[in-house]
Protein backbone atom coordinates (compact mmCIF):
# COMPACT_ATOMS: atom_id res chain seq x y z
CA UNK A 1 0.00 0.00 0.00
CA UNK A 2 1.36 3.12 -1.15
CA UNK A 3 0.85 6.51 0.92
CA UNK A 4 0.80 9.13 -2.09
CA UNK A 5 -0.65 8.27 -5.72
CA UNK A 6 2.25 6.81 -7.80
CA UNK A 7 3.45 9.30 -10.12
CA UNK A 8 3.44 6.27 -13.39
CA UNK A 9 0.72 3.58 -12.92
CA UNK A 10 -0.36 1.29 -15.54
CA UNK A 11 -4.54 1.16 -15.73
CA UNK A 12 -7.14 -0.61 -17.68
CA UNK A 13 -10.50 0.44 -18.53
CA UNK A 14 -12.47 -2.47 -19.48
CA UNK A 15 -16.06 -1.59 -21.40
CA UNK A 16 -13.76 2.19 -22.16
CA UNK A 17 -15.94 2.78 -25.49
CA UNK A 18 -19.20 2.98 -23.59
CA UNK A 19 -21.17 6.00 -21.60
CA UNK A 20 -19.14 5.51 -18.41
CA UNK A 21 -15.97 3.74 -19.24
CA UNK A 22 -14.97 6.52 -21.59
CA UNK A 23 -15.85 9.44 -18.74
CA UNK A 24 -13.85 7.57 -16.60
CA UNK A 25 -10.71 6.89 -18.68
CA UNK A 26 -10.91 10.54 -20.14
CA UNK A 27 -10.79 12.05 -16.63
CA UNK A 28 -8.20 10.09 -15.37
CA UNK A 29 -6.11 11.06 -18.82
CA UNK A 30 -6.94 14.36 -17.65
CA UNK A 31 -6.10 14.52 -13.69
CA UNK A 32 -2.83 12.19 -14.23
CA UNK A 33 -1.22 12.22 -17.48
CA UNK A 34 1.69 10.43 -16.90
CA UNK A 35 -0.03 7.39 -16.67
CA UNK A 36 -0.50 4.74 -18.75
CA UNK A 37 -4.47 4.61 -19.80
CA UNK A 38 -5.71 1.63 -21.73
CA UNK A 39 -8.98 0.67 -22.37
CA UNK A 40 -11.08 -2.91 -23.18
CA UNK A 41 -14.25 -2.82 -25.35
CA UNK A 42 -15.36 -4.31 -28.35
CA UNK A 43 -16.61 -1.68 -30.30
CA UNK A 44 -13.82 1.53 -31.12
CA UNK A 45 -12.93 3.92 -28.32
CA UNK A 46 -13.99 8.04 -28.68
CA UNK A 47 -11.84 9.56 -31.26
CA UNK A 48 -11.34 12.57 -28.79
CA UNK A 49 -10.16 9.84 -26.26
CA UNK A 50 -8.36 7.38 -28.39
CA UNK A 51 -5.03 9.04 -29.09
CA UNK A 52 -4.46 9.89 -25.58
CA UNK A 53 -4.65 5.85 -24.89
CA UNK A 54 -1.86 3.52 -24.44
CA UNK A 55 -3.62 0.38 -25.78
CA UNK A 56 -6.63 -0.66 -27.45
CA UNK A 57 -7.63 -4.03 -26.30
CA UNK A 58 -10.16 -5.88 -28.04
CA UNK A 59 -11.44 -9.11 -26.14
CA UNK A 60 -15.11 -10.66 -25.98
CA UNK A 61 -15.94 -10.89 -22.05
CA UNK A 62 -17.80 -13.97 -22.38
CA UNK A 63 -15.49 -15.93 -23.36
CA UNK A 64 -12.32 -16.90 -21.07
CA UNK A 65 -9.69 -17.51 -23.93
CA UNK A 66 -10.53 -14.13 -25.76
CA UNK A 67 -10.06 -12.11 -22.37
CA UNK A 68 -6.43 -14.12 -21.79
CA UNK A 69 -5.62 -13.58 -25.25
CA UNK A 70 -5.80 -9.97 -25.08
CA UNK A 71 -3.92 -10.45 -21.26
CA UNK A 72 -0.63 -12.12 -23.10
CA UNK A 73 1.51 -9.06 -23.01
CA UNK A 74 -0.40 -6.65 -21.07
CA UNK A 75 -0.22 -6.42 -17.10
CA UNK A 76 -2.22 -3.40 -15.71
CA UNK A 77 -1.38 -2.02 -11.98
CA UNK A 78 -5.31 -1.54 -11.55
CA UNK A 79 -8.57 -2.28 -13.43
CA UNK A 80 -11.94 -0.46 -13.22
CA UNK A 81 -14.18 -2.93 -14.73
CA UNK A 82 -17.18 -1.39 -16.22
CA UNK A 83 -17.99 -3.77 -19.06
CA UNK A 84 -21.97 -5.18 -19.16
CA UNK A 85 -25.13 -5.17 -20.67
CA UNK A 86 -28.23 -3.52 -19.42
CA UNK A 87 -31.28 -5.23 -20.80
CA UNK A 88 -33.29 -2.40 -22.90
CA UNK A 89 -36.98 -1.99 -23.04
CA UNK A 90 -39.41 -4.69 -22.13
CA UNK A 91 -36.30 -7.25 -21.85
CA UNK A 92 -35.47 -5.35 -18.67
CA UNK A 93 -38.34 -6.98 -17.31
CA UNK A 94 -38.21 -10.31 -19.24
CA UNK A 95 -38.06 -13.82 -17.52
CA UNK A 96 -36.99 -15.76 -20.74
CA UNK A 97 -33.85 -18.35 -19.79
CA UNK A 98 -32.19 -17.41 -23.14
CA UNK A 99 -32.20 -13.74 -21.94
CA UNK A 100 -31.25 -14.57 -18.68
CA UNK A 101 -28.23 -16.45 -20.06
CA UNK A 102 -27.35 -13.21 -21.98
CA UNK A 103 -26.72 -11.25 -19.71
CA UNK A 104 -25.07 -13.43 -17.29
CA UNK A 105 -23.02 -14.25 -19.78
CA UNK A 106 -21.95 -10.68 -19.87
CA UNK A 107 -22.49 -9.16 -16.67
CA UNK A 108 -21.03 -12.31 -14.10
CA UNK A 109 -18.78 -14.60 -16.91
CA UNK A 110 -17.54 -11.73 -18.28
CA UNK A 111 -16.86 -10.02 -14.74
CA UNK A 112 -14.96 -13.59 -13.93
CA UNK A 113 -12.52 -13.78 -16.85
CA UNK A 114 -11.64 -10.12 -16.35
CA UNK A 115 -10.87 -10.44 -13.03
CA UNK A 116 -8.96 -14.11 -13.12
CA UNK A 117 -7.13 -12.71 -16.21
CA UNK A 118 -5.92 -9.58 -14.17
CA UNK A 119 -4.97 -11.23 -10.98
CA UNK A 120 -2.85 -14.33 -13.35
CA UNK A 121 -1.22 -10.89 -15.14
CA UNK A 122 -0.12 -9.84 -11.39
CA UNK A 123 -2.87 -6.94 -11.24
CA UNK A 124 -3.50 -6.46 -7.70
CA UNK A 125 -6.40 -3.47 -7.56
CA UNK A 126 -9.85 -3.27 -9.21
CA UNK A 127 -12.60 -1.47 -8.66
CA UNK A 128 -15.79 -3.30 -10.18
CA UNK A 129 -19.08 -0.80 -11.35
CA UNK A 130 -21.60 -2.50 -9.94
CA UNK A 131 -25.11 -1.23 -9.44
CA UNK A 132 -28.06 -0.10 -7.20
CA UNK A 133 -29.85 -2.80 -8.50
CA UNK A 134 -28.78 -5.44 -6.48
CA UNK A 135 -30.83 -4.60 -4.49
CA UNK A 136 -33.87 -2.68 -6.34
CA UNK A 137 -34.69 -6.12 -9.25
CA UNK A 138 -36.46 -7.38 -5.87
CA UNK A 139 -39.55 -5.83 -7.04
CA UNK A 140 -41.79 -6.06 -4.24
CA UNK A 141 -40.75 -3.82 -2.30
CA UNK A 142 -40.07 -0.11 -2.12
CA UNK A 143 -36.59 1.57 -1.26
CA UNK A 144 -36.01 4.32 0.78
CA UNK A 145 -32.75 5.64 1.53
CA UNK A 146 -31.37 2.43 0.86
CA UNK A 147 -28.01 1.78 2.56
CA UNK A 148 -25.21 -0.98 2.27
CA UNK A 149 -26.73 -2.97 5.02
CA UNK A 150 -29.23 -4.34 3.14
CA UNK A 151 -28.98 -7.84 2.07
CA UNK A 152 -28.71 -8.69 -1.90
CA UNK A 153 -29.30 -11.96 -3.64
CA UNK A 154 -32.78 -11.48 -3.58
CA UNK A 155 -33.37 -9.85 -7.29
CA UNK A 156 -35.33 -11.24 -9.86
CA UNK A 157 -34.59 -9.70 -12.58
CA UNK A 158 -31.64 -10.39 -15.28
CA UNK A 159 -29.76 -7.38 -14.55
CA UNK A 160 -29.95 -6.97 -10.89
CA UNK A 161 -29.38 -10.63 -10.06
CA UNK A 162 -26.41 -11.20 -12.95
CA UNK A 163 -24.64 -7.63 -11.26
CA UNK A 164 -24.98 -9.17 -7.75
CA UNK A 165 -23.62 -12.39 -8.69
CA UNK A 166 -20.65 -10.72 -9.64
CA UNK A 167 -20.24 -8.09 -6.92
CA UNK A 168 -20.33 -10.97 -4.65
CA UNK A 169 -17.65 -13.06 -6.97
CA UNK A 170 -15.13 -9.70 -6.98
CA UNK A 171 -15.46 -9.46 -3.47
CA UNK A 172 -14.86 -12.97 -2.98
CA UNK A 173 -12.50 -13.94 0.33
CA UNK A 174 -10.97 -16.32 -2.14
CA UNK A 175 -9.38 -13.53 -4.27
CA UNK A 176 -9.04 -11.13 -1.16
CA UNK A 177 -6.42 -14.19 -0.16
CA UNK A 178 -4.50 -14.22 -2.76
CA UNK A 179 -3.86 -10.13 -2.21
CA UNK A 180 -6.40 -8.92 -4.71
CA UNK A 181 -7.45 -5.27 -3.19
CA UNK A 182 -10.64 -4.59 -4.47
CA UNK A 183 -14.18 -2.15 -4.19
CA UNK A 184 -17.45 -2.06 -5.57
CA UNK A 185 -19.85 1.23 -6.67
CA UNK A 186 -23.63 0.73 -6.96
CA UNK A 187 -24.34 4.06 -9.11
CA UNK A 188 -28.26 4.56 -9.68
CA UNK A 189 -29.61 4.95 -12.95
CA UNK A 190 -26.77 7.83 -15.09
CA UNK A 191 -27.96 10.44 -17.43
CA UNK A 192 -26.18 13.04 -19.47
CA UNK A 193 -24.53 14.00 -22.79
CA UNK A 194 -23.93 10.63 -24.84
CA UNK A 195 -26.37 8.56 -22.71
CA UNK A 196 -28.66 6.43 -25.36
CA UNK A 197 -29.95 3.74 -22.43
CA UNK A 198 -32.32 5.91 -20.85
CA UNK A 199 -32.92 8.73 -22.55
CA UNK A 200 -33.72 6.70 -25.68
CA UNK A 201 -36.46 4.88 -23.29
CA UNK A 202 -38.05 8.61 -22.91
CA UNK A 203 -37.73 9.31 -26.58
CA UNK A 204 -40.06 5.56 -26.76
CA UNK A 205 -42.72 6.77 -24.72
CA UNK A 206 -43.59 9.55 -26.62
CA UNK A 207 -43.51 8.31 -29.62
CA UNK A 208 -46.05 5.96 -28.34
CA UNK A 209 -48.28 8.64 -27.16
CA UNK A 210 -47.99 7.06 -23.47
CA UNK A 211 -47.16 10.60 -21.49
CA UNK A 212 -50.42 11.09 -20.23
CA UNK A 213 -51.03 8.96 -17.55
CA UNK A 214 -48.97 8.52 -14.17
CA UNK A 215 -49.29 5.39 -12.56
CA UNK A 216 -50.22 6.11 -8.85
CA UNK A 217 -50.21 9.21 -7.06
CA UNK A 218 -47.38 10.27 -8.67
CA UNK A 219 -45.29 10.56 -4.93
CA UNK A 220 -42.41 8.17 -5.50
CA UNK A 221 -39.25 9.27 -5.21
CA UNK A 222 -35.99 8.19 -7.56
CA UNK A 223 -32.40 8.56 -7.97
CA UNK A 224 -31.02 9.74 -10.90
CA UNK A 225 -27.47 10.65 -11.44
CA UNK A 226 -25.42 12.99 -13.09
CA UNK A 227 -22.25 11.12 -15.17
CA UNK A 228 -19.74 13.37 -13.68
CA UNK A 229 -21.01 12.21 -10.28
CA UNK A 230 -20.66 8.61 -11.23
CA UNK A 231 -16.77 9.39 -13.05
CA UNK A 232 -15.80 11.53 -9.55
CA UNK A 233 -16.76 8.20 -7.38
CA UNK A 234 -14.73 6.07 -9.31
CA UNK A 235 -11.51 8.41 -9.53
CA UNK A 236 -11.68 8.64 -5.81
CA UNK A 237 -12.20 5.01 -5.35
CA UNK A 238 -9.12 4.43 -7.47
CA UNK A 239 -7.62 7.21 -5.52
CA UNK A 240 -8.19 5.06 -2.28
CA UNK A 241 -7.11 1.74 -3.12
CA UNK A 242 -3.74 3.20 -4.40
CA UNK A 243 -3.59 4.82 -0.92
CA UNK A 244 -5.40 4.38 2.48
CA UNK A 245 -7.36 1.59 1.13
CA UNK A 246 -10.04 1.70 3.78
CA UNK A 247 -12.68 1.36 0.83
CA UNK A 248 -11.21 -2.12 0.68
CA UNK A 249 -13.49 -5.01 0.47
CA UNK A 250 -16.62 -2.53 0.69
CA UNK A 251 -19.25 -1.66 -1.37
CA UNK A 252 -20.68 2.11 -2.09
CA UNK A 253 -24.18 3.41 -3.19
CA UNK A 254 -23.49 6.50 -4.85
CA UNK A 255 -26.19 8.68 -6.55
CA UNK A 256 -26.38 12.40 -7.09
CA UNK A 257 -28.58 12.44 -3.72
CA UNK A 258 -31.32 14.48 -4.74
CA UNK A 259 -34.05 12.01 -5.42
CA UNK A 260 -36.38 14.00 -7.63
CA UNK A 261 -40.23 12.37 -8.10
CA UNK A 262 -40.27 10.21 -10.61
CA UNK A 263 -42.90 11.28 -12.93
CA UNK A 264 -42.02 14.96 -12.25
CA UNK A 265 -38.62 14.11 -13.71
CA UNK A 266 -40.18 12.44 -16.78
CA UNK A 267 -42.26 15.47 -17.60
CA UNK A 268 -39.45 17.74 -17.23
CA UNK A 269 -37.04 15.34 -19.89
CA UNK A 270 -39.90 15.25 -22.01
CA UNK A 271 -40.02 18.90 -22.18
CA UNK A 272 -36.76 19.12 -23.10
CA UNK A 273 -37.83 17.46 -26.17
CA UNK A 274 -40.52 19.98 -26.80
CA UNK A 275 -42.98 17.48 -25.65
CA UNK A 276 -45.31 18.84 -23.00
CA UNK A 277 -48.77 16.41 -22.48
CA UNK A 278 -51.81 18.45 -22.58
CA UNK A 279 -53.38 16.20 -19.91
CA UNK A 280 -52.05 13.89 -17.03
CA UNK A 281 -55.07 11.26 -15.69
CA UNK A 282 -53.20 9.21 -12.52
CA UNK A 283 -54.22 5.68 -12.81
CA UNK A 284 -54.29 3.15 -9.81
CA UNK A 285 -50.88 0.95 -10.06
CA UNK A 286 -54.00 -1.95 -10.43
CA UNK A 287 -55.75 -1.02 -13.16
CA UNK A 288 -51.84 0.33 -14.96
CA UNK A 289 -51.56 -3.40 -14.34
CA UNK A 290 -54.61 -4.22 -16.18
CA UNK A 291 -53.87 -2.43 -19.40
CA UNK A 292 -50.17 -3.54 -19.21
CA UNK A 293 -51.45 -6.76 -19.47
CA UNK A 294 -53.97 -5.94 -22.33
CA UNK A 295 -50.95 -4.01 -24.51
CA UNK A 296 -48.57 -7.27 -23.56
CA UNK A 297 -51.26 -8.78 -25.17
CA UNK A 298 -51.14 -6.77 -27.75
CA UNK A 299 -47.47 -6.88 -28.63
CA UNK A 300 -47.39 -10.59 -28.42
CA UNK A 301 -49.86 -10.63 -31.51
CA UNK A 302 -48.58 -7.32 -33.66
CA UNK A 303 -44.99 -7.81 -32.52
CA UNK A 304 -45.29 -4.28 -31.82
CA UNK A 305 -43.46 -3.59 -28.35
CA UNK A 306 -45.39 -0.89 -26.05
CA UNK A 307 -43.26 0.76 -23.52
CA UNK A 308 -46.11 -0.15 -20.74
CA UNK A 309 -45.78 -3.50 -19.14
CA UNK A 310 -45.88 -4.84 -16.17
CA UNK A 311 -42.76 -4.76 -15.01
CA UNK A 312 -42.84 -0.58 -15.91
CA UNK A 313 -45.51 -0.57 -14.05
CA UNK A 314 -44.15 -1.50 -11.15
CA UNK A 315 -40.86 0.16 -11.15
CA UNK A 316 -42.89 3.69 -12.36
CA UNK A 317 -44.72 3.32 -8.91
CA UNK A 318 -42.18 2.37 -6.13
CA UNK A 319 -39.87 4.65 -4.79
CA UNK A 320 -36.07 4.40 -5.36
CA UNK A 321 -33.33 5.71 -3.67
CA UNK A 322 -30.05 5.78 -1.62
CA UNK A 323 -27.99 6.75 0.90
CA UNK A 324 -24.28 7.96 0.19
CA UNK A 325 -23.50 8.30 3.41
CA UNK A 326 -20.76 5.65 3.31
CA UNK A 327 -19.23 7.31 0.32
CA UNK A 328 -19.27 10.12 1.76
CA UNK A 329 -17.32 9.23 5.21
CA UNK A 330 -14.73 6.51 3.08
CA UNK A 331 -13.89 7.68 -0.39
CA UNK A 332 -15.15 11.48 0.38
CA UNK A 333 -17.79 11.43 -2.19
CA UNK A 334 -20.08 14.72 -3.12
CA UNK A 335 -21.97 15.05 -6.43
CA UNK A 336 -20.33 18.03 -8.04
CA UNK A 337 -22.80 18.60 -10.73
CA UNK A 338 -26.54 18.84 -9.71
CA UNK A 339 -29.40 17.65 -12.18
CA UNK A 340 -31.55 20.95 -12.34
CA UNK A 341 -28.33 22.44 -13.93
CA UNK A 342 -28.05 20.33 -17.02
CA UNK A 343 -30.07 20.46 -20.16
CA UNK A 344 -31.14 17.04 -20.98
CA UNK A 345 -29.66 15.31 -24.10
CA UNK A 346 -31.89 15.19 -27.23
CA UNK A 347 -30.53 12.17 -28.18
Amino acid sequence: MATSIPEKLQVLVTGGSGFLGTGIASALLDKYPKWRISILDQRPPDPQVAHRLDRVLSADIRVAESVHKAFLDYNPDLVVHTAGVIPAGTKRYSRKEEDWLRVKAVNYDGTRHILDAALASGCKLFVYTSSCTVVTDDMEHDYFYMDEKIPTGLATLHYGKSKGMAERYVLSPEHAGKGLVTCALRPCTIIGPTDTAVISRFHEVIANGETNFIVGDGNNLYDFMYIDNAVLAHILAVENLLTKQTAAGHVFFISNQEPVYFWDFLAYVWAQFDHVPKYRVHIPETLAWAVASVLECKTWLTGTASALDRGSVRDGSRSLFANNDKAKRILGYEPIVGLRLQKIPSD
